[in-house]
C-alpha cells in the first residue's frame, strides 16, 4: 500500500504537471505497477536476508509475477489502444470504439506471440504459460533498453559534435 500511494503522489506532483495527464485509469495503472514492481524488488532483498518464510515469498512472488504480467501483457496495451482510438474521434460510438480496440488488443498479442517465436525461450509450446510471457517481456524489455540506449549515446555524440562545429564556426 505504500509503494502504490508513493507512485500515485509521484505521478500526480511529477508527471501530472510536466505531461498534463489527468486520467485516473492512468494515474493508477502506473502506480499500480510501480508497486508491483517495488514489491518484487522487495521479494528479492527478503530473498536474499531470508526474512519471510519461504512459503510466504513463493507466494507473494507468484502473485506479483502473475499481477505484474496481466498488467504488461493484456490490461495496458489494451487501455493503450482504447485511448488511442478513442482520441483520434474517427469512430464515435462506443461499442464500435471497444470493437476496435478489441482487434487492435488481438493484433497485438498476436505480434507480442511472434516476436518470441525466433528465439529459444523453451521446448514446450503451451499457449501464453508464465514462462512464454516472462521471455517475451524480457526479450522485447532488453530489445527496447538497448535501442533506447543506442539512441541516447548517438544523440549525445551527435549534439557533442555539433556544438563543437558551431564554436569553431562562431571562433572562425
Amino acid at each position: 500500500i505504500v509503494f502504490f500511494i508513493g507512485g500515485y503522489v509521484f505521478f500526480v506532483r511529477q508527471l501530472s504537471e510536466n505531461y498534463g495527464v489527468r486520467n485516473q485509469i492512468v494515474i493508477l495503472s502506473f502506480a499500480v505497477t510501480f508497486a508491483l514492481s517495488c514489491m518484487m524488488f522487495e521479494l528479492i532483498i527478503f530473498e536474499i536476508l531470508a526474512v519471510l518464510e519461504l512459503t510466504s515469498r513463493y507466494l507473494h512472488w507468484l502473485v506479483g509475477l502473475y499481477s505484474m504480467l496481466f498488467l504488461l501483457v493484456f490490461l495496458i496495451p489494451f487501455y493503450i489502444a482504447y485511448l488511442l482510438l478513442n482520441t483520434i474521434k474517427i469512430v464515435r460510438d462506443f461499442r464500435l470504439v471497444l470493437f476496435f480496440t478489441l482487434i487492435a488488443w488481438c493484433f497485438y498479442l498476436y505480434t507480442f506471440w511472434k516476436l518470441g517465436n525466433p528465439f529459444p525461450i523453451s521446448n514446450r509450446h503451451e499457449f501464453f504459460s508464465i514462462e512464454q510471457c516472462v521471455s517475451r517481456v524480457g526479450i522485447i524489455g532488453v530489445t527496447a533498453m538497448a535501442i533506447l540506449s543506442g539512441f541516447g549515446g548517438m544523440q549525445k555524440k551527435k549534439k557533442k559534435s555539433l556544438l563543437k562545429f558551431m564554436t569553431t564556426m562562431k571562433i572562425v
